[in-house]
């Protein structure tokens, strides 16, 4: 009977053993995402992979050309780009509850790429929680990092600290900019951002982004089938009014041998 409760007992702490090392394991991993997401890179969709087992418990992945990211339903709906976790994990004491991705095309002023964590706590305590970033003012309510800008019309690969990044001045013509953000989306809830945005090419999108290729050739390829219907839909509407004009008489002729017979009376 001893020899049973002693081998109960081992079994038991055993298996809290096990328990431990996977929940400290799983804190690591956690905490190395955040860590590499916070550089606003190509690493943290690296990272994804690199623990997808791990972060599974958590929300789903897609993988593509060896990284992962976090699928949302639709980058250019505002009511379809977040998606709220499983169940949170948290970092530094702070509730990390869900994952936005953002894309916004103008006309004239660029491409605007977003991408973070829903975070259910006030901006304050995100704030203390990550002291180690050098935060300063963006606008009345938000804060930005880390703010750097690339010049594609200079000869030099690197990016380069940005202290002009300020709400409401867009990235000028040939330059990229990116930069991690944070704002409140109420009271006791904020999203942590990076953005990569401005006049930006194919391949720098893809070095900083490579999570945002399949989504954006999606995009593409929306956009060349648009296209193709409104050129299309004109070129009918143009061949339709050239039958109309081909199938209505010319009452020009009869106006003139109107005319003609009303002078041969006078």
């Amino acid at each position: 009977m001893l020899l049973k409760k002693i081998s109960v007992l081992t079994s038991s702490l055993f298996v809290s053993c096990m328990v431990f090392a996977q929940n400290n394991n799983t804190q690591t991993n956690t905490d190395n995402l955040i860590d590499t997401f916070l550089k606003c890179d190509a690493q943290f969709f690296k990272e994804l992979a690199k623990n997808k087992t791990s972060f599974e418990q958590f929300f789903e992945l897609a993988t593509t050309d060896n990284v992962a990211y976090i699928p949302v339903e639709n980058i250019q709906k505002n009511d379809k780009n977040s998606v709220i976790f499983k169940k949170p994990f948290y970092y530094k004491g702070l509730s990390i509850t869900g994952y936005k991705n953002i894309f916004v095309e103008t006309p004239f002023l660029g491409q605007y790429f977003y991408w973070g964590f829903i975070i259910n706590n006030d901006i304050d305590k995100v704030q203390s929680s990550l002291n180690n970033i050098n935060w300063s003012k963006y606008s009345s309510n938000s804060y930005s990092a880390n703010a750097q800008i690339y010049d594609r019309k200079n000869k030099s690969i690197n990016w380069e600290n940005n202290p002009y990044s300020i709400d409401g001045v867009v990235p000028r013509q040939g330059t990229i900019e990116k930069s991690l953000y944070l704002e409140p989306i109420s009271n006791n809830q904020i999203q942590l951002l990076c953005s990569i945005q401005g006049d930006l090419t194919k391949d720098i999108l893809y070095t900083i982004r490579p999570d945002i290729k399949p989504a954006y050739e999606s995009i593409e390829a929306k956009q060349k089938e648009m296209i193709k219907a409104y050129k299309l839909k004109k070129q009918k509407e143009k061949e339709l009014q050239q039958q109309n004009h081909q199938s209505q008489p010319d009452t020009s002729i009869k106006v003139k041998e109107n005319d003609k017979q009303k002078g041969e009376n006078i």
